[in-house]
């Protein structure tokens, strides 16, 4: 196949409609499916934090400067003084 031949199918395929339709739809899946992924690992990241501070004492948490009730709003990047 020559290479103005090959040029001439992939210009009709990605002017045709129906599969810059498809095309789109499945783009659209894909970033659906990786901000899923980002949201899981979001909360992953903030079940963690909230483990990781819940396991200091009192004392611990008043050395960083936070009481145990702030943990939440530290584990999300909220907290503010």
């Amino acid at each position: 196949m020559s290479t103005s031949a090959l040029q001439n199918i992939i210009y009709v395929h990605f002017n045709d409609d129906g599969f810059l339709q498809e095309l789109n739809q499945n783009c659209k899946e894909i970033t659906m499916l990786l901000s899923l992924i980002r949201m899981i690992q979001a909360f992953r990241g903030y079940r963690r934090n909230v483990s990781e501070l819940s396991q200091l004492s009192d004392r611990e948490l008043a050395d960083i400067g936070i009481d145990r009730s702030d943990i939440p709003s530290v584990a999300a990047g909220t907290y503010s003084r």
